[in-house]
């Protein structure tokens, strides 16, 4: 059995959990037996447990938690979950995920009461610099490093991350590089017509993506072209002045607000559209190490890339010619668009090989380890 734990934030009302999505779309697909752990980055969510049986939630529990003020909440849902597990039996083997270095600390505790049998460290990010506060960034890679030596495996997200790994001394065969690929719901939506002229873009509207310079850009590129059409899914604190912004430029035929849509309904609005933008200006410095979920989703569809050179997935968009790779400003993205909708078989047919590259690698590494 697997046993996932990880954190989620809520965000105008809605819980963004797209570091697991994968991982339990593929567990409930493939009617496995797994338990879900969602703690709360922010605090404005109860830690919770989902039981599964044979993929269907059977259970959900509250955890007791003391405190919403971090770091004792950390501390609080660490010791909560130790205490939950610590008094349970199970009859097969336990394999358990733990989504970044405080989920993976606390499997490596379950593992030494003899409560878990393998320990997965998920690395679904990773900064330098994790919090301002210097005693909490000391003890955000103390422990960091700890989880590195003290687990069975480390699964990176990023090429960058799993390069960082290596320089702790992670040996290859615990060092694994999983990319942020789609799972096969995907597949559902591979028959819809792309619209080349159609950009989409997904995410927090907030101050982490460069909306205005794409804003600009669409207005100056809608002369040319006046069927262009930016849609953008997500909701955020930003998202009225960005509204507000669109309406004031002349550009409410061009650039469509969906909010926020289920998975489901994200893949399917970027199955029919054409160009896949990723323009992340830097303000969240952990995207450096990053790989882009957007970027992933897009290249399952044949999408070509366009995005800033902020996260480690630009690697293999430069290196397979999927798309552009440009500075942040408007013109560099206008140049962007005109280059890819003027060679857009190339790009489109270059995207989707690159997509094939990392085929079933979550459902692959999550069977092997339900069947050993």
């Amino acid at each position: 059995m697997i046993i996932i734990t990880s954190h989620a934030s809520l965000i105008d009302g809605k819980i963004y959990d797209a570091l697991t999505n994968n991982f339990i779309e593929i567990l409930q697909k493939n009617k496995m037996d797994f338990i879900f752990i969602r703690h709360s980055i922010d605090g404005n969510l109860p830690s919770t447990i989902y039981n599964y049986h044979k993929g269907k939630n059977i259970s959900r529990k509250n955890l007791v938690v003391f405190s919403k003020i971090a770091p004792l909440r950390y501390i609080s849902e660490i010791i909560s979950t130790f205490i939950y597990f610590l008094h349970k039996k199970y009859d097969v083997r336990i394999c358990y995920i733990g989504v970044d270095p405080l989920n993976a600390f606390t499997g490596v505790l379950l593992k030494k009461v003899s409560k878990i049998d393998k320990v997965i460290f998920y690395t679904a990010d990773y900064s330098k610099k994790r919090f301002s506060n210097k005693i909490l960034n000391y003890l955000y890679h103390t422990v960091d490093r700890y989880c590195v030596k003290n687990v069975d495996e480390v699964w990176n997200v990023s090429s960058r991350i799993r390069d960082v790994r290596k320089n702790m001394g992670l040996i290859d065969s615990k060092n694994i590089f999983l990319p942020n690929v789609p799972s096969d719901e995907y597949k559902n939506y591979t028959t819809n017509k792309k619209n080349k002229y159609h950009l989409i873009t997904l995410g927090v509207i907030g101050d982490q993506l460069d909306f205005i310079g794409i804003f600009d850009s669409i207005k100056d590129l809608k002369i040319k072209f006046p069927q262009i059409l930016l849609t953008i899914v997500g909701n955020g604190p930003k998202e009225e002045e960005y509204i507000q912004y669109v309406k004031i430029n002349g550009l409410e035929n061009n650039v469509k607000f969906l909010g926020y849509l289920s998975h489901n309904q994200a893949l399917e609005e970027i199955s029919k559209s054409g160009i896949g933008l990723a323009l992340y200006n830097g303000n969240w410095n952990f995207n450096y190490y990053g790989d882009s979920v957007k970027c992933r989703e897009y290249f399952s569809f044949g999408l070509p890339v366009i995005t800033t050179d902020s996260h480690s997935t630009v690697e293999e968009i430069k290196e397979n010619q999927a798309g552009i790779v440009c500075n942040m400003n408007k013109d560099d993205y206008i140049r962007a668009i005109l280059e890819i909708i003027g060679n857009y078989e190339k790009y489109s047919r270059n995207s989707y090989c690159l997509s094939q590259k990392y085929e079933n690698i979550h459902s692959r590494l999550l069977k092997s380890m339900d069947n050993k």
